[in-house]
């Protein structure tokens, strides 16, 4: 599946108009982990909302498989269904007695048998980490982390090809952002997408494929996380914050240092200064 964002403008009308989006020229396909990070106002929940159909553009179009959107060549339904969509804090949407219920409610949207449904429940709770002794246990009896992978099956079980989130981690301690991560990784596949918005920069960093910066309704910048990050002075005029260990060896490198800018990881930027020392015995003429 690919969706591919053709010169999309959009303004918020009202007494004061806000332009939210510019011109946006954007691919976003199955197989990948595509990171979205901008400051508030860059136009993130804006775009998001245009990749399921939730918004329709006003200026340019949106094509889904060559289909477009606009021109209701695609029903909005069966967009919704490929592209799943979930908000900040989903936990809040829960409403079910059960949470098989819970899970239930969208496949029963879709018109499936009986038996399909039962399938598809019981194996988004598996992929989600629920224990079946739980399944007839009230969603709101849950910790945190478990309601957020609740509210992430009940969209998962209607099977969409590509799952678009806005910060999935929020909120959740060390433990249950890692299970979100982990979860997120073990259902990505070649035939699956994942759009991850996200303010943690090392979060996202080693998660994602492929990094789109927005600022002020603009693509700023385009690239994998190594091409993205190795931009530090240009993400810190746009007041993004970019992992440490980038800036470090930023810094190294404008002193003279042989070191890629574009590592994120403190792995990565050990071998990094680990291969600059062994380049350069000694280390002073580098500023050791």
């Amino acid at each position: 599946m690919q969706i591919e964002l053709k010169n999309i403008s959009y303004t918020y009308q009202g007494p004061l108009p806000v332009a939210a989006l510019h011109n946006i020229n954007l691919t976003v396909k199955t197989g990948e982990i595509l990171g979205l990070i901008g400051h508030t106002g860059s136009g993130k929940s804006t775009l998001l909302q245009h990749l399921n159909g939730l918004i329709k553009p006003q200026e340019g179009d949106v094509l889904v498989d060559g289909l477009s959107v606009k021109k209701g060549e695609l029903p909005l339904t069966r967009l919704r269904f490929r592209v799943g969509l979930v908000f900040q804090y989903p936990e809040h949407q829960l409403f079910e007695e059960t949470i098989l219920k819970e899970v239930a409610f969208g496949p029963r949207n879709m018109n499936l048998s009986e038996d399909e449904i039962e399938k598809r429940v019981k194996r988004s709770l598996i992929d989600a980490g629920i224990a079946e002794d739980l399944y007839e246990r009230s969603p709101f009896e849950l910790s945190g982390g478990q309601k957020r992978r609740v509210a992430l099956a009940s969209i998962l079980a209607m099977e969409p090809e590509i799952l678009v989130l806005d910060e999935p981690t929020a909120g959740l301690d060390p433990r249950g952002r890692k299970d979100i991560l982990n979860f997120l990784v073990n259902w990505q596949n070649p035939n699956r997408g994942i759009v991850l918005v996200s303010h943690n920069m090392e979060e996202i960093a080693a998660f994602a494929d492929r990094i789109v910066v927005l600022h002020e309704g603009t693509v700023f910048l385009d690239g994998t996380p190594k091409e993205v990050y190795s931009e530090a002075k240009k993400l810190a005029e746009v007041g993004i914050r970019v992992p440490q260990v980038s800036l470090v060896l930023s810094g190294l490198q404008e002193r003279g240092w042989p070191v890629e800018k574009g590592a994120f990881t403190v792995p990565e930027a050990a071998q990094e200064i680990l291969g600059a020392l062994k380049k350069s015995p000694g280390g002073e003429r580098h500023g050791l």
